[in-house]
C-alpha cells in the first residue's frame, strides 16, 4: 500500500501544490493538501495535526510566504516536528522559490533540501518515490550498485579489521549531530532546559565531538547572557545553580581554545562571577570579575564580551563614565551582537539612582532613534530597559532638583522626539492605561512647552485636567502633576 502524504504550502505555490498532488496521486499515493476539504465545524488546528499524524511522509514547499511569521505553513510544521522530532527520512522540504538560507527554520535545514532545475512535480515525485522505496531497492537502484558492492566487500573484509568499530563510532557522531540539531531547533523557540539536556545526552553519546563541544560552549554562552543583568540579595541560590551548571562547560573549552572562542569564553566567565556575587549592587563578596575580561581583551583586543562586561562592571563599581563609555563603544564598533550591547549599556546607566548616569542612558537611547536602531525593550524576557527609562522621565519630570539637569541633556525638538518614539500613545501601561495615560500627557506637555510649541503644551495641559476631572487622581503625586498643570495653564495663556 502507498504511503500517505501531507503537503504543505503557501498560497503562492498553489499552481505547483496541484501539479505535485496530481503527479504523487498518478504513482498511487494518498495526498492531503487542500484545507477547503475540511468538515464544517470541526477544529481547524486539530483536523490538521490529526492530517500530519496520519501521513507517512511531510512535504514542505519553501517560499517567502511560507517561511514568514504569522503564515499556518509554520504552524503545519512544528506539528510535523512534534511528531517526528527530527526530519530525516520524514521530511522533504523542496525549495519552491529562491530564499534567504538563514530564514529557512532548522528543523527543515537538517536535512538535504531538495531543489529542483528542472519540473518540480516530477522531481518531487521522484524523491518521494526514493524515500518511501525498501531498503533493499533503494540499494539496487544503479547509483548504488557499485558503491553497495564495495561496501559489502569492505564488511566482509572488515569482519577482523575492525571496521564495526568504525560503524558504531560513525553512528554515534551522526546520532550527535541530530541531538545538537534538535538542541539548536529548542534554544530557537526559548526552551533553554531542554535544548541544555538534550546536548548533555549528545555528550554522553559522543563526548569527543568537536561539533558537540562547541554547541554546549555556545548554549552555556547564551545561558548567562540571557540572565538578569541586575539582582538582588536573596536571588543568588537561582543564579549559582546557572553559574554551576555551565562553568565546567566554560572551563573545558578555555583549556584548549585559541583567539576568539577563547575570549568569549572567558569573558563569559567573568559574568559567571559577576551572577555568583549576593548582591549585585551592593556587596562584592571578593569576587571581582575584571582580570577575566581584561584576559579576554588581551587575547582578543576588540572582543565585543569582554567591552561590554566591563564596562558594565566598571558603572557596578561606582567607577569612571568615561572609562566606561570607551568600553561601550568598542564593543558597538565590533559591528556584533548590538542588540545585546545596547542592552548591556543602558542597563549599567540605570543600576543606581545618579542623575549623571541617567541622563547618559537618555542620549544613547537617543542615538539609538537617531540611527533607526530598535527601540529598547528588555533582554531574555526579563526587567524592561523601557519601564526603566519610564522612571527616568517620571524623576526628571516631577522632581525639581532634576530638573533642569535632565532638560539640558538634550536639545528640546530631540527630548520631544526620543519621547513620542520611546514611549507611543497607543502603547500604554497593560492594567495601568488610565493613570499611565495621565503622567504621558503630564511628560509631552512639558516636552513641548520646552521646545516652544505653546499650542501644543496648552492642549495637552487641557487634556490631562479633563480626565483628571473624570478619574479623580488623588495620589499626592498626581495632586502635585494637576497643580503644576494648572500653573502652566495660567503661564501659557498670558
Amino acid at each position: 500500500m502507498k504511503s500517505t502524504v501531507f503537503l504543505s504550502y503557501s498560497s503562492s505555490q498553489s499552481e505547483a501544490a496541484t501539479r505535485i498532488e496530481l503527479s504523487l496521486k498518478g504513482e498511487g499515493y494518498s495526498v492531503f493538501r487542500d484545507r477547503s476539504v475540511l468538515p464544517p465545524g470541526e477544529s481547524f488546528d486539530a483536523r490538521i495535526r490529526a492530517a500530519i499524524e496520519e501521513s507517512d511522509l511531510f512535504i514542505f514547499l519553501i517560499s517567502r510566504e511560507s517561511v514568514s511569521e504569522g503564515h499556518y505553513t509554520l504552524t503545519e510544521l512544528k506539528f510535523a516536528e512534534q511528531k517526528w522530532g527530527h526530519p530525516a527520512g520524514r521530511v522533504l522540504p523542496v525549495l519552491a522559490e529562491p530564499v534567504p538560507k538563514e530564514t529557512i527554520p532548522a528543523f527543515l535545514r537538517a536535512v538535504t533540501i531538495l531543489q529542483p532545475r528542472g519540473d518540480i512535480a516530477a522531481e518531487v515525485a521522484a524523491a518521494v518515490a526514493r524515500m518511501t522505496a525498501p531498503w533493499w531497492r533503494r540499494m539496487l537502484e544503479p547509483r548504488r550498485l557499485v558503491p553497495t558492492a564495495v561496501v559489502v566487500l569492505i564488511l566482509a573484509a572488515g569482519a577482523w579489521m575492525g571496521l564495526p568499530s568504525y560503524l558504531e563510532r560513525r553512528a554515534q557522531t551522526g546520532q550527535a549531530v541530530a541531538l545538537v540539531q534538535q538542541s539548536q531547533s529548542q534554544a530557537d523557540s526559548g526552551n533553554y532546559a531542554s535544548a541544555w539536556k538534550l546536548l548533555e545526552q549528545a555528550n554522553a553519546v559522543a563526548p569527543a565531538s568537536r561539533d558537540v563541544v562547541e554547541a554546549q560552549e555556545r548554549l552555556a554562552m547564551e545561558l548567562l547572557r540571557r540572565a538578569p543583568s541586575t539582582h538582588r540579595t536573596g536571588s543568588r541560590g537561582n543564579f549559582k545553580v546557572l553559574v554551576n551548571t555551565v562553568a565546567p562547560v566554560l572551563s573545558r573549552g578555555a583549556a584548549v581554545a585559541k583567539g576568539e572562542r577563547l575570549a568569549n569564553l572567558l569573558a563569559h566567565t567573568g559574568w559567571a562571577d559577576y551572577l555568583r556575587a549576593p548582591d549585585a549592587l551592593e556587596a562584592f563578596d571578593g569576587i571581582d570579575p575584571t582580570p577575566h575580561y581584561r584576559r579576554a581583551l588581551e587575547v582578543d583586543p576588540g572582543n565585543v564580551y569582554g567591552h561590554v562586561m566591563w564596562g558594565f562592571e566598571i558603572l557596578r563599581r561606582r567607577g569612571s563614565l568615561a572609562e566606561a563609555k570607551r568600553h561601550f563603544s568598542a564593543a558597538l564598533e565590533s559591528g556584533r551582537e548590538h542588540e545585546y550591547v545596547r542592552y548591556l549599556q543602558i542597563a549599567a546607566l540605570l543600576q543606581i539612582e545618579r542623575p549623571e548616569w541617567e541622563n547618559e542612558a537618555i542620549r544613547v537611547a537617543n542615538e539609538m532613534r537617531r540611527k533607526g536602531e530598535p527601540r529598547p525593550q528588555g533582554w531574555g524576557g526579563f526587567a524592561s530597559i523601557k519601564v526603566k527609562l519610564w522612571y527616568v522621565y517620571s524623576d526628571g519630570l516631577t522632581q525639581s532638583e532634576k530638573k533642569p539637569g535632565f532638560l539640558a541633556a538634550l536639545p528640546p525638538a530631540e527630548h520631544l522626539s526620543l519621547f513620542r518614539w520611546l514611549f507611543p500613545e497607543h502603547e500604554a501601561e497593560k492594567g495601568n492605561e488610565e493613570y499611565w495615560l495621565f503622567q504621558f500627557r503630564f511628560f509631552l506637555a512639558q516636552l513641548q512647552e520646552h521646545s516652544g510649541d505653546r499650542s501644543s503644551a496648552l492642549a495637552s495641559y487641557r487634556l490631562l485636567l479633563g480626565e483628571a476631572a473624570t478619574k479623580r487622581f488623588d495620589s499626592t503625586k498626581a495632586i502635585r502633576m494637576i497643580d503644576d498643570a494648572n500653573a502652566a495653564i495660567k503661564r501659557l495663556s498670558i
